[in-house]
């Protein structure tokens, strides 16, 4: 869970940190921190949606850009972190709500009891957010997968099977090329005219093969390999991984 905070005064980073902690501490809660002394500053290092955190506190009225411009900055750039306002400033409450923050918290004034639910609605926010399901028919049933735990989807005829878990399989009619435009954004690539994998399960590839995580072994078709390498690349990238390749 990553969390930044920006404000201008370096003391109430420091608390604001440290209660951060304790709570996480008291949760088994997994977090980083980013700190900001400025809004500017966090707009240059968030450019896209793609640097995001999963939370922000950001103070209300800092010097330079105020806390809310900032704010409806991130969200035109498409920025979904779950966004709390921090600070010692009551009158600015209504315009939290223009920017969909999820809080105001007013510095001194807001319990660690009131705090630490606070930040736990957040998380909950954030998990939620990441724990995206798709919903596959077929043969009088259907299943509620979560996108995340699927590994692959293999077809024969019109038959797709998705797989998923460690050793879960449900079968169900469609095309492979309507599943690919429906999962794309989540990571999934079609490495053969029989398979579309997810990225986040592969552990290497070559030119003739992948290997997922848990040691199983796909075919990658000629015609598929260097999309499927470009892919891989940008996931590795965009994550801050260590190339396989």
């Amino acid at each position: 869970m990553v969390i930044a905070i920006c404000d201008d005064n370096e003391s109430d980073r420091k608390n604001c940190r440290k209660q951060l902690e304790q709570i996480a501490g008291m949760h088994n809660l997994d977090v980083e921190f980013m700190f900001y002394q400025n809004g500017e500053d966090m707009l240059f290092h968030i450019e896209d949606a793609k640097n995001q955190p999963n939370i922000i506190f950001l103070d209300m009225r800092m010097g330079g850009v105020s806390g809310d411009e900032i704010a409806r900055q991130l969200r035109s750039r498409g920025v979904t972190s779950e966004i709390i306002f921090f600070t010692v400033s009551k009158e600015y409450y209504t315009s939290a709500f223009d920017v969909k923050a999820l809080h105001y918290v007013v510095k001194g004034e807001t319990s660690n009891e009131k705090l630490e639910d606070i930040f736990l609605q957040a998380v909950q926010a954030v998990q939620e957010k990441q724990s995206e399901y798709i919903i596959c028919a077929g043969a009088g049933e259907f299943r509620n997968i979560e996108i995340k735990k699927i590994r692959y989807f293999q077809v024969m005829k019109r038959i797709i099977t998705v797989h998923y878990n460690q050793s879960e399989e449900f079968s169900f009619y469609s095309t492979i090329g309507k599943i690919e435009l429906r999962l794309q954004e989540y990571g999934f690539v079609k490495i053969h005219r029989s398979y579309l994998v997810s990225l986040f399960h592969i552990r290497t590839i070559t030119f003739k093969e992948v290997v997922l995580n848990n040691g199983e072994v796909l075919p990658v078709g000629r015609s598929c390999y260097s999309d499927l390498k470009n892919r891989m690349e940008e996931y590795i990238d965009a994550n801050d991984l260590s190339s396989p390749l």
